[in-house]
């Protein structure tokens, strides 16, 4: 005669059988990101400064463009509810380019269309980035937006980058 019991103890092992598979799936993509992220030192290409930090080794935060040698530019942006500073920047034949981009009162992103720069920005803090624009990027108007919801004018949030050769 079967035991009572026998019909759920075999779909239990069904339920350990998913638990392990599961379990493995999350450990094989921890140590996947674990061996990226430390192994090969594939890590983000932005570094972030609290304001203080920033203020103790470059001095006050000014937005706009400066250029420090021929197609190396760096480039200053304060982001607010709703719009950024400076809202266009022009850049002649650009080889080098570093934003630093902070926010007064809350998260924006930064997005310059049909490029790979797509950065968060925190309030209280500078996000530091390096973007070197592909050689075959053509002159003209690139827009640069914002990609976290900051309130009801985000749509309006964008400004132009100009590139001339």
């Amino acid at each position: 005669m079967a035991h009572p019991n026998s019909g759920q103890r075999g779909e239990m092992v069904y339920e350990y059988v998913w638990i392990i598979v599961v379990v493995a799936i999350i450990a094989g993509l921890s140590a996947s990101m674990a061996y990226y992220g430390f192994a090969r030192g594939f890590n983000p290409a932005c570094k972030a400064y609290s304001l203080s930090e920033y203020q103790e080794k470059y001095g006050a935060f000014t937005p706009g463009v400066r250029e420090v040698g021929p197609g190396v530019y760096e480039v200053n942006i304060k982001a607010i509810q709703f719009t950024f500073i400076p809202r266009e920047i022009r850049l002649k034949d650009p080889v080098r380019v570093v934003f630093r981009i902070t926010s007064d009162d809350v998260i924006h992103g930064f997005k310059i269309a049909g490029t790979s720069v797509n950065v968060m920005v925190f309030p209280g803090y500078v996000a530091e980035f390096v973007w070197e624009p592909p050689r075959d990027l053509k002159p003209g108007e690139y827009i640069f937006y914002c990609t976290e919801y900051c309130g009801l004018g985000h749509d309006l949030m964008s400004g132009k980058l100009i590139i001339e050769k």
